[in-house]
């Protein structure tokens, strides 16, 4: 056995410089395409993002009106009457009453109630007939037929009395009688969302 040293073969030097350079682009190629890709094509500035509402939900609100019985109508003494057989004269008062229960739910809620007349009557009120309306439970607005809500009111009920009077002097001699059944179909409660 020999005890000389042994030596591997060695590259002449222009064959070693150039695996090294070439060995160098490819690894400069790729640390590019690398940084191409998780810069989304485009070189880009460091940064960063962190969830801050994962948990979080947001839901909407509710307005609405819900009726456990219908209306119900009364005479100007309160005493209950057949709308449909009643038979009215001049100066006789007929009210509508009826108790919602108002679902308004939102933290900043503001709606208004008001009552929408048939349009049958809408064309003698005031000529003919009076009309008033009263919405206990709520505050009324500037103008006296339409009643504010807002979330205190939600899940109560209110009490809507709508009353007609036939102007006692609103007509002479003969007028107005035997006038066929007018229908009174058409009252509405209106709930609006006030912006």
């Amino acid at each position: 056995m020999s005890s000389a040293a042994q030596h591997l073969p060695s590259e002449s030097p222009s064959q070693g410089g150039t695996k090294r350079r070439t060995g160098k682009a490819v690894l400069a190629g790729a640390v590019a395409v690398g940084l191409l890709a998780a810069g989304g094509g485009t070189f880009s500035k460091w940064s960063d993002s962190e969830a801050v509402a994962s948990d979080d939900k947001v839901a909407t609100g509710e307005l609405s009106l819900a009726l456990d019985q219908g209306a119900t109508w009364t005479d100007g003494n309160d005493k209950p009457i057949d709308i449909n057989t009643y038979k009215v004269v001049p100066g006789d008062t007929v009210k509508l009453k009826v108790s919602p229960i108002i679902q308004a739910e939102g933290e900043n809620l503001k709606a208004t109630l008001a009552l929408e007349l048939p349009a049958n009557l809408q064309s003698v009120i005031g000529k003919y007939v009076d009309y008033t309306l009263q919405i206990d439970g709520l505050s009324d607005t500037n103008n006296d037929k339409v009643y504010e809500v807002t979330e205190a009111n939600d899940g109560k009920p209110v009490d809507v009395v709508a009353a007609f009077t036939w102007k006692a002097d609103s007509v002479t001699g003969d007028q107005g009688q035997n006038v066929p059944a007018q229908s009174v179909k058409g009252f509405n409660l209106v709930l609006d969302q006030s912006v």
